[in-house]
């Protein structure tokens, strides 16, 4: 079967939720499909990271915002936050009826977007083990907003939780029963962008998410594949932590399980110090000699730099071998889209990593590769004669992260209507 059509903007947005699909249509027509708890509501949708702060104010009955916006603060300084009250205030948003927030790991116990309470608090601390560059500056960044918005619910969004239904043959590590029982297993992360991935693929192809099987490709400074069959995360690249899958900005990814032991041996580092340096100095960073920034990397490979060149043959070989690990897991591939910053901005990396599937009937149009803008929301970029979509999708993290606020607190308020009746 060819794919046709060309670039082209989202007209509904696709969404899953613990209780199914739910489909949000252009904004003109979102009313007639929205439940009464979503009228007049505005969530403000917080993405704290280490070094900037994204942050969005939506309504659930539209799936355009109402102030999208990016502050260059970590997230623990309380003068972001002061920030974003401003600029809130400024759009015309004069309440809120909840405040979101991104949070990489759930942990084994936080499976899905949950209100922020002590206890909760207490399991993402818990959790930090495992994402310790992420948890913390999550956490740092709700306290702070709980003490500028202490009227306001807040919820916890979890890029775990999309990967929480994966089938126990993808999650399960071979190591013994006394690891497992302490929660050794794979998690998976960038659940909020591959979730908004399928919701954008299926808008674009007009199908449902049941008759979808697509590779999730989020490359970024941090980097992961997704497999997404039929709605459902089947398998993911990252696993326990960040480090596990792609060869990331400054992550390893993938690594001999043998190989920290035998540093340790011979160079004498210690455990923690062998942590550092495979979150922080490894990865395309390590192999470049020239950082982390892909656009340099690029540019110093397009003069003839060698070790640049090498980082980034390394980088699609590992996306490429999971594009096709992907598709034979799920039987056949119906679409591969790219997200991320550099999956959205780079078509040398997109044709890079996609050289050499054309046996899975693959076929890249360099044109359209090379026209695509972020500002599409998304594009389909395949030629005429392939059989698999290729499509490149504007990250919609802060829009998923509304969302799941909304039917969080959407949930709450049925069931206090309940117990008043």
């Amino acid at each position: 079967m060819n794919w046709a059509g060309g670039s082209m903007r989202c007209s509904h947005c696709v969404l899953s939720c613990c209780t199914g699909w739910l489909i949000l249509p252009r904004p003109e027509v979102a009313t007639s499909m929205c439940t009464d708890g979503d009228q007049d509501m505005h969530i403000l949708a917080i993405n704290a990271g280490s070094a900037t702060l994204k942050f969005g104010v939506f309504d659930p009955a539209s799936a355009m915002p109402v102030i999208e916006s990016t502050i260059d603060h970590p997230a623990v300084d309380a003068a972001a936050f002061d920030e974003i009250k401003q600029q809130v205030r400024s759009s015309g948003v004069t309440s809120l009826n909840a405040i979101g927030h991104r949070v990489a790991h759930g942990g084994p116990f936080l499976r899905e977007a949950a209100f922020v309470d002590a206890k909760v608090e207490h399991e993402i601390d818990q959790a930090a083990a495992l994402a310790p560059q992420h948890n913390p500056v999550a956490l740092a960044g709700i306290r702070i907003a709980r003490e500028r918005w202490p009227g306001v619910r807040h919820v916890a969004v979890f890029d775990t939780a999309f990967h929480a239904g994966m089938p126990e043959h993808a999650s399960c590590y071979a190591v013994p029963q006394s690891w497992r029982a302490v929660g050794v297993r794979r998690f998976g992360f960038h659940g909020l962008s591959h979730q908004s991935v399928l919701a954008a693929v299926s808008s674009a192809l007009m199908r449902p998410p049941s008759e979808l099987r697509i590779v999730s490709c989020h490359i970024g400074n941090g980097a992961s594949v997704c497999a997404i069959d039929r709605g459902r995360s089947v398998d993911t690249s990252m696993g326990m932590t960040a480090l596990e899958g792609l060869v990331m900005g400054t992550r390893s990814g993938d690594l001999d399980p043998g190989v920290p032991g035998y540093v340790a041996r011979t160079l004498g580092l210690s455990l923690v110090q062998i942590e550092a340096a495979l979150y922080s100095d490894s990865g395309l960073k390590a192999l470049s000699g020239v950082g982390s920034d892909l656009r340099e990397i690029e540019s110093r490979a397009r003069d003839g730099h060698a070790a640049a060149q090498m980082a980034l043959q390394v980088h699609a070989y590992r996306v490429r071998k999971y594009i096709g690990a992907y598709a034979a897991a799920m039987g056949g591939c119906d679409a591969v889209a790219f997200t991320g910053v550099a999956g959205e901005n780079s078509p040398t990396l997109r044709c890079r990593i996609l050289d050499g599937l054309e046996f899975l009937g693959l076929h890249l149009d360099e044109e359209r590769n090379r026209a695509f803008s972020p500002a599409s929301e998304v594009s389909q970029l395949q030629a005429s004669r392939s059989s698999v979509a290729v499509l490149a999708v504007r990250a919609r993290e802060q829009w998923v992260i509304a969302h799941e606020t909304a039917r969080v607190l959407n949930g709450a308020l049925s069931a206090e209507h309940e117990i008043d009746e």
